[in-house]
């Protein structure tokens, strides 16, 4: 049993090395870039990972080289626009494989989808990747607002390149650090050439449907989101910690294993001692069976021996039981020296364990000690900011104590000069003073040069001069008379206008109430909020105007509505909203919504229409058309609604009569009641 016990131990030991081996590999991998990206293959698709394992090993498989996903074989080149790049790529988009023939997809599909069962996208592209060109250069795509094609800022391999061209457009598709404005918006709308552009934090999508005409577009903006591919960020930890904890059962294991090992080592040890003094006791008795035999013998011959012998027999089996005692108390004390063994063995983990406990503290107090030294010389570089920032003050107070000390000598100077100066005149030094209050030294220069400049003139007047200042004066007066007229006439009207703007003015406060309550309300039966006010400009009434502010998230304030805040649908919606605020407003027989659906997700086009149903098909109220070229399924109808289905073109049938709408819905009922 002891010998299997051990064959089996050898045979546990082997694969729990062979596992830690494979462990440590892979732990190793973590560390080098192609093993991070492997690790965060696996954790955004396992499937895609196993595949790219596989592909590996059996490239010689194909006709020509497969590649595999996109996040493993090509890498950004400016990780500034690493997130404009990636919002026009789908998750698919990183995780598929390229093949360069029909016949090598057809071979990967059978192997991935049959033998491996796996779920991975394949492509095929055999289109060579200087095929694709885009439509500008660089610098007429600055004059967009734009910096560069997408494709410009990715490196790999070409057919996985050209992939990305063929189904992602990225030849066609630019990116920007900054977003556009306005006038570049209206040249890239006019621009068809460029379908999707990520400029800041938003991405474009232009829709056109060149069937309606060149002003059949539609523009779908979304907020661009943090790349979870081709960054620089450090693998998850959770995978290298899950690694170092199986590595660390691993080795727990093997040292269980190594404990048991030696523990069976030392019974087969006693038990092969053991063995030794039992052959030794059985040689023993033999050889008192020998003598015993002989001894009867010799008692058979010899009868007065017999007493003799029977003591010598007594003696041999007490000897023999003594012996047997020391045997039982060798053993028992051998059973004691392995439990003491054993106990050992579990006090030299309990030992192991905390130094290696003491040593994590140690390397943690290093730690510390290295940072706490760090900090010691960032503190020791700003005191000595601090003492020159010390010096330079002292060294400016310095100099200004030296200025004070001039400006004092000057003002000594300076009032002496005025002592003389009024010496004669006393009195003048308050006059003198209060024309110098507030004033500096240039501005008193300036003055008393003018009014020398002036003096200079009083010697000598012009009869002329004189004649041109007495019309001035007439021209003066005459223009304030017509100032005081016009503003008594601009007083006049701006009372006639206060008079009728308190006419007219509650009655568009009280509309637009109106309005704002229903829109308001319309939003609030979709979980968002809508908001319609009046801007009123104090001094121009053509400056008015209607603003329109909407909220369709929790964690957003009341954003105004505009096309570059939200979306097309969201505009959409609040459009509608607001038409249908004005129903009550404005009296007509007839309206015509035209395609105000198209560019809405399935959940606003579902809320907008019922919204519609309610209102239109309510008593007394407008005839609605809504023209649209689809619809959702499922969708509110009322008994006062009809529905139009309009069936025109080339493949039409020659007689008209025989597409009867009403006959295909039966037909199609049937087949799906048949199912």
């Amino acid at each position: 049993m002891l010998d299997d016990r051990f064959d089996e131990l050898k045979g546990l030991n082997v694969s729990k090395k062979s596992a830690l081996a494979s462990l440590q590999g892979e732990f190793e991998n973590l560390n080098s870039q192609q093993g991070k990206k492997l690790a965060q293959l696996k954790n955004v698709h396992a499937d895609a990972a196993k595949g790219w394992e596989w592909l590996q090993e059996n490239q010689d498989q194909f006709e020509k080289e497969v590649f595999g996903p996109p996040m493993l074989t090509c890498s950004i080149t400016d990780q500034k626009y690493s997130d404009q790049v990636q919002a026009l790529l789908n998750q698919d988009d990183f995780v598929c494989f390229i093949c360069q023939t029909p016949g090598d997809h057809k071979k990967l599909s059978s192997q991935f989808y049959g033998q491996m069962g796996i779920a991975v996208s394949i492509r095929t592209c055999s289109t060579e990747f200087s095929s694709f060109r885009s439509p500008l250069s660089r610098d007429q795509l600055r004059e967009f607002g734009l910096d560069a094609y997408a494709i410009n800022f990715l490196e790999g391999p070409e057919p996985v390149l050209a992939m990305l061209c063929g189904e992602k457009k990225l030849h066609l598709s630019a990116v920007a650090q900054q977003d556009i404005n306005n006038t570049q918006y209206e040249k890239l709308m006019a621009f068809e050439r460029i379908p999707n552009w990520s400029a800041g934090k938003r991405m474009y999508r232009v829709i056109r449907r060149r069937e309606y005409g060149p002003s059949a577009t539609s523009t779908s903006t979304r907020t661009i989101m943090p790349g979870r591919f081709w960054t620089d960020q450090p693998v998850d930890d959770s995978e290298r910690v899950d690694l170092e904890r199986r590595m660390q059962e691993i080795r727990q294991e093997l040292e269980a294993l190594k404990q048991e090992g030696s523990e069976i080592r030392e019974k087969r040890k006693g038990l092969e001692d053991r063995e030794e003094e039992v052959r030794a006791e059985i040689d023993t008795l033999k050889q008192q069976k020998n003598e015993l035999q002989k001894a009867a013998t010799y008692y058979a011959t010899l009868g007065d021996k017999i007493p003799i012998v029977k003591g010598q027999l007594e003696d041999a089996q007490k000897s023999i039981s003594e012996t047997r005692i020391r045997i039982s108390e060798s053993s028992v004390r051998s059973d004691e020296l392995v439990l003491e063994r054993a106990r050992a063995v579990l006090q030299h983990k309990e030992l192991l364990c905390g130094m290696r406990d003491s040593h994590q503290a140690l390397l943690d107090a290093q730690i510390r000690l290295i940072e706490a030294r760090s900090d010691v010389k960032a503190l020791e570089v700003r005191n000595e900011e601090i003492r020159q920032r010390l010096e330079d003050e002292k060294t400016q107070i310095q100099t200004a104590r030296t200025d004070a000390d001039r400006l004092k000598a000057e003002a000594a100077i300076a009032r002496d000069v005025v002592s003389e100066a009024v010496a004669e005149n006393p009195d003048q030094l308050p006059y003198l003073n209060e024309l110098a209050a507030g004033k500096t030294v240039e501005e008193l220069d300036n003055e008393i040069g003018a009014e020398n400049s002036k003096l200079d003139y009083v010697h000598a007047v012009d009869p002329a001069v004189l004649r041109q200042f007495q019309k001035r004066a007439q021209e003066i007066q005459n223009l304030t008379q017509q100032r005081e007229e016009l503003t008594a006439r601009f007083d006049s009207l701006s009372h006639k206008i206060d008079e009728l703007r308190q006419k007219w003015e509650p009655r568009v406060d009280a509309l637009i109430t109106k309005i704002n309550d229903a829109f308001a309300y319309n939003f609030e039966q979709i979980n968002c909020a809508g908001q319609v006010d009046i801007y009123k400009d104090e001094e121009d009434f053509e400056q008015w105007a209607i603003e329109i502010k909407v909220k369709f998230r929790q964690n957003e304030t009341l954003q105004q509505l505009n096309q570059h805040r939200q979306s097309g649908g969201e505009r959409a919606v609040s459009t509608i909203f607001y038409l249908m605020a004005l129903q009550s407003m404005a009296q007509a027989p007839f309206r015509v919504v035209d395609e105000i659906n198209q560019g809405m997700d399935p959940r606003n086009e579902r809320m907008v229409h019922e919204r519609m149903v309610e209102i239109a098909c309510r008593e007394h109220t407008s005839q609605y058309f809504l023209i649209t070229p689809k619809l959702l399924t499922g969708l509110r109808y009322d008994e006062r609604m009809r529905v139009l289905c309009i069936a025109s073109g080339e493949h039409m049938p020659p007689e008209g009569r025989k597409l009867d709408f009403g006959k295909l819905v039966s037909i199609r009922r049937a087949i799906g009641a048949a199912a």
